[in-house]
């Protein structure tokens, strides 16, 4: 028999793969394939031989009968193995191979030769890792496959999905504290990650790294494979970003399972960075077990799995303006104790635990030789306590009264079904129910209260979001998005498909539908938020607060008639996407793919339409207010002209060379479903059935209340109308020809096999957006005039008399009855990225197997997306001018990773294996821009958004406010000149994402040792995993200095404009505005660090 790890593969049985490859067991595939062709002691074809594929641990069988050309396939396959594979033809021979493993989502190769006569001719070959599968015709797009020892070992500090994805050289994990992931530079909410083919993303899209928990979806152990894909041109893919799907384990005919512990201690397996112990939990803790076997031997399996994760003693967060100077501890006490004397509890520091349970419960039936069915059920929930708001900065402080608990709970379905209904036709049936639920808010209902350290009004305003930087602050209560916050999701999916195979030609048909109803019951302000500062200016606004003497005060309410379900934007949302594919062997070495797939979005009902209110100037009462305002109406549903076509074409071209090397490629169109959120947004923020908002700015009209229930203002006004006596109204909408985001792609890729095992392969990938999504605010206002740099001005009043703001009243010709902060959610066709990658990678030999990649990669973006409300979609973003469409860096960019991946094992004793497993990524930080620390351009948009203005050494356009020293001044231009993009860029506008943070080195390692268990077959497994273990090694290695995910760097403020020059702000001697580096160490899931070694010890019993 013919080995898979020869050097050379036979041409016609690598066409033979892409055949498998075909076939719709692999549209988020939860099983492998095989194929092979057999050949008699003459070399010929043997047709009508049996080939029975046995996976050995669960007798498992299938059955396939060679055609003319001695061809067979197998479909639908168990993820490992071992099989054994038996050919067999009567006259001709006998041939057997056993000790084969198979991966997810990849067909393996498995050629036979018969001997003359009844000669039986046996061999052993270990498919999984080796060269035959990268070597293949099915091998046309870009992607990385984790199953077996390399998942075993792999070092796993966080016991989480990015843990695994980061072995792909495209994938980078762009924000450590939450293990956000993001490929060739996309927005990581454009992935698509699913379990069993289960999707395991945010349901409703509001967690920041696209999963639906802070922790891991499902418990690692289960996991038996992952199939990590860039670009995959089946058509059954369909995704923008990273493709990446799990399967689990099953059970076999003998019973297995383990039970295991996971310890990290925070006190003496967390490193303190220098001046800052560890105090962010006290323990982390997993126990978890998994048991498996036969219910009905050879026919009906079972596997289970159960692990509950605890991390206690939450203390906050890592940084704020405590910990950083701006503030003293005195100074937050006596505001906290200033709260407290006026109603509003603060919370006195108590701890909290995250607990996260995950079930999960499988079962596998064997109906025939040619049916094969599965159901999987899993269960994830998740308490969460969240001190990590977007409030956390490095001039606030967060009192505990202020965090927030997130209940998730999630439970999925499946069904699948794989038939053979003849050699030649295939189909597979999958059924799929997911059910998510989430609560968001605090112990305690009572109005959110901060209050800030300055005596300049406008340096506090209503929204603590757009407090100033360098304006230390400090906020309790309950946070204001989570007055009454609740979500919800029913989501069905299902997939029909079939193949057909009829000679070079494998023929696939069939359809996707999805179909998921949300609602977002997102009652914020409902309890309201008072704004204190220092209003008499003796250092402290203690005073003012024990007084009740507020300088803001922001709350909603609900119009007449309107419940919080109402409010709560029901709606449905489902695609129906038929496809259809041909794959053809042209001949031995070449092998191509077309195919189309048609996406049919269809939203259930439009969003309600607010009209004209009495008493508004210029228009109708009655009319409906956007429409009349903008000309296109304000309830866009998605239906039959959102459609999008999406053509594919791939190959593969095998070389005749003695080594084996390959040319793979392909080009398609693919979508993504954004998150449900940002479609959601018009059925929650329309004007019809969306809260009011009442402001005041006087106590003695509306006195403070801790009564969260009795707040002051207005509690009725008429619903649907905006203007006038009911006010204005934030609108949402969709572009009426808004179609879901869509970009090529495309991959061209070369892979080699070169001497001492090793293969090397150079890839390139390209993704050109061509319905990238942009957001707008068209009733931001009409400019008038120009700032000093030319940037236009839209204060209603500029220049003015006041010295401590550029202008008087923001918005300018802003129409009344609509909020500023309404928005329109479009398309752009700007934006994309280029990739490439060279990599070596070295199969397990001799106990060590190993990766090695560099990737360069630039890629661009209008929009990030990095947000879940319509308005801080556009508000994060840093411009010039409002509503300019301007292509730059992608806030994802990575431009250089350099990875390192290696295990090594070996049996010191026994069959008990030493391994030591290391993982290494060096890489450039991601972008930012420089910007101005306040609202320089009247547009009301938060603080740190408008770029800044880099003056000349004596730029006749700058000044300086009145106290600023010499020495300062000559502090800040030393600053510009030893930047060298400042310096490049003096005497312009910074450009938005044109510097990048600084670079990253990250060195994980694992080690793990097995030992005899109690009983034959049985073991103890230790492992040891350390994440940045150069901080290990040295405490002030392997730190993350940078800005945070939002990447903007202060470079001053502005305080006035004066006879056309711009005054700057440059802060205090001791605390300069101009922003320097720090250190990265907030954590969004408390249970993970990011500039600081961490330890996690696992002991595993298995059986």
């Amino acid at each position: 028999m013919t080995h898979p790890n020869r050097v050379r593969l036979s041409k016609l049985s690598l066409g033979l793969m892409v055949a498998l490859a075909a076939a719709p067991v692999f549209a988020q595939s939860t099983s492998s394939g095989v194929a092979g062709q057999v050949v008699g002691a003459d070399g010929q074809p043997v047709a009508g031989a049996e080939v029975t594929i046995t996976h050995v641990e669960s007798g498992t069988v299938s059955r396939a009968t060679t055609d003319a050309a001695g061809r067979y396939i197998a479909r639908g396959l168990r993820v490992g193995g071992p099989y054994t594979i038996t050919v067999n033809k009567a006259g001709a021979g006998t041939d057997t191979e056993d000790n084969v493993y198979l991966e997810l989502n990849k067909v393996s190769t498995v050629d036979a030769n018969l001997a003359s006569g009844n000669a039986t001719t046996l061999g052993t070959v270990t498919v999984v890792g080796s060269a035959a599968n990268v070597f293949g015709a099915d091998n046309k797009g870009v992607g990385t496959s984790v199953s077996g020892r390399q998942l075993e070992t792999a070092v796993s500090g966080n016991r989480s999905l990015d843990d695994i994805a980061r072995l792909d050289p495209r994938i980078n994990v762009t924000d450590q504290s939450d293990g956000s992931i993001s490929v060739s530079g996309q927005n990581n909410r454009y992935n698509n990650i699913s379990v069993d083919g289960l999707s395991v993303t945010d349901p409703f899209g509001l967690n920041a790294n696209g999963l639906g928990f802070t922790g891991s979806p499902i418990s690692p152990d289960t996991i038996a494979a992952y199939d990590i894909k860039i670009t995959d041109y089946d058509v059954t893919s369909d995704a923008v970003g990273a493709n990446i799907n799990a399967v689990t384990k099953s059970g076999t005919n003998a019973f297995h399972g383990s039970v295991y512990y996971a310890l990290t201690d925070g006190s003496s397996m967390v490193g303190d960075r220098p001046g800052s112990a560890f105090t962010v939990f006290d323990k982390n803790k997993t126990l978890g077990a998994t048991f498996g076997g036969p219910i009905v031997k050879d026919k009906l399996f079972f596997f289970l799995s159960y692990e509950n994760q605890k991390v206690d003693g939450i203390a906050g967060v890592g940084q704020n303006a405590v910990s950083t100077g701006l503030l003293s501890q005195t100074q937050a006490d006596a505001v906290a104790s200033a709260f407290e004397s006026i109603g509003i509890q603060t919370g006195g520091g108590t701890a909290a635990t995250l607990e996260s349970k995950r079930t999960l419960g499988k079962l596998d039936w064997n109906i025939s030789d040619n049916h094969r069915a599965s159901f999987t059920f899993q269960r994830t929930e998740e308490t969460r306590p969240t001190p990590y708001s977007g409030y956390v900065k490095d001039y606030s402080v967060i009192l505990p009264s202020n965090w927030y608990t997130s209940a998730n709970k999630t439970d999925n379905y499946s069904f699948q079904l794989f038939s053979d209904w003849s050699e030649n036709f295939s189909t597979e049936l999958k059924v799929g129910y997911q059910k998510y639920d989430n609560v968001n808010g605090a112990g305690l209902d009572q109005p959110e209260v901060f209050a800030c350290f300055t005596a300049i009004a406008s340096n506090c305003p209503n929204n603590p979001t757009s407090i100033p930087a360098g304006t230390g602050w400090v906020v309790a209560g309950e946070d204001r998005f989570r007055h009454e916050n609740s979500i919800g999701s029913k989501r069905i999916t299902g997939t029909l498909s079939g193949t057909y195979y009829a000679g070079d030609h494998a023929i696939k048909g069939g359809f996707d539908f999805l179909s998921n109803k949300t609602f977002d019951v997102f009652g914020q302000l409902l309890h309201g938020s008072y704004g204190f500062y220092d209003k008499n200016g003796n250092g402290t606004p203690a005073d003012e607060i024990a007084a009740g003497n507020y300088g803001t005060f922001v709350k909603n309410y609900l119009p007449d008639g309107v419940t919080l379900a109402d409010a709560g934007g029901t709606w449905k949302y489902t695609q129906i996407s038929p496809f259809l594919q041909d794959t053809w062997q042209v001949n031995d070495n070449l092998s191509l793919v077309f195919g189309v797939r048609v996406n049919l979005p269809k939203a259930d009902r439009a969003p309600p339409v607010a009209v004209e209110n009495t008493g508004v100037a210029g228009v109708t009462p009655g009319a409906p207010v956007w429409e009349t305002r903008f000309g296109y109406p304000s309830n866009t549903t998605l239906g039959s002209r959102n459609k999008v076509f999406e053509p594919r074409f791939a190959f593969n071209y095998s070389f005749n060379t003695e080594r084996q090397m390959q040319l793979r490629g392909g080009l398609g169109l693919f979508q993504t479903v954004p998150p449900y959120v940002w479609l959601s947004n018009p059925y929650l923020n329309n004007g019809a059935v969306s809260s009011k908002q009442y402001t005041n700015t006087n106590p003695a009209n509306a006195p403070f209340s801790s009564d969260p229930n009795n707040q002051p203002g207005p509690t009725s006004v008429a619903a649907g109308v905006c203007g006038g006596s009911a006010g204005n109204c934030q609108i949402d909408v969709l572009d009426p020809d808004f179609k879901l985001p869509t970009a090529w792609k495309f991959s061209l890729g070369l892979d080699a096999e070169l001497p001492w095992g090793l293969t090397g392969s150079v890839e390139y990938t390209k993704i050109k957006a061509k319905n990238a999504i942009v957001y707008l605010l068209p009733n931001v206002g009409v400019a008038k005039g120009t700032l000093p740099d030319g940037r236009d001005s839209y204060w209603q009043t500029y220049p003015n008399a006041s010295t401590t703001q550029v202008g008087n009243g923001s918005n300018n010709g802003a129409y009344p009855e609509i909020f500023y902060r309404s928005t329109l959610l479009t398309n752009t066709n700007k934006g994309g990225s280029d990739s490439i990658t060279f990599s070596l990678s070295k199969a397990m030999s001799h106990g060590f197997s190993g990766n090695f990649s560099i990737t360069q990669t630039r890629s661009t973006e209008v929009n990030p997306g990095s947000s879940s409300q319509a308005y801080s979609n556009y508000n994060f973003v840093s411009r010039t001018n409002p509503n300019e469409i301007v292509e730059a860096r992608s806030r994802f960019d990575i431009p250089l990773s350099v990875k390192l991946s290696a295990n090594w094992d070996h049996a010191f004793f026994g069959d008990y294996k030493t391994t030591v497993s290391v993982y290494y990524n060096g890489h450039d930080g991601q972008p930012y821009s420089w910007v101005f620390g306040n609202d320089v351009n009247g547009d009301a948009v938060a603080t740190n958004v408008d770029l800044a203005y880099i003056p000349l050494l004596n730029d006749p356009l700058v000044t300086y406010k009145p106290g600023t020293t010499a020495a300062q001044i000559e502090a800040f231009q030393n600053f510009i000149s030893n930047d060298a993009y400042l310096q490049s860029r003096r005497g312009h506008i910074a450009e938005r994402g044109a510097s990048h943070q600084p670079w990253i080195n990250q060195l994980d390692v694992g080690f793990q040792q097995e030992l005899p268990g109690f009983f034959n077959d049985n073991k103890f497994v230790v492992r040891l995993d350390m994440f940045n273990f150069l901080n290990f090694l040295n405490k002030n290695w392997g730190q993350q200095e940078g800005l945070g995910f939002f990447g903007t760097r202060r470079l001053a403020n502005v305080a006035d404009v004066v006879n056309g020059k711009y005054v700057y702000d440059l802060g205090t001697p001791t605390a300069p505005l101009y922003q320097n580096f720090s250190v990265y160490d907030s954590s969004s899931n408390p249970g993970r660090v990011v500039s600081r070694w961490q330890a996690l010890l696992t002991v595993k019993y298995t059986f």
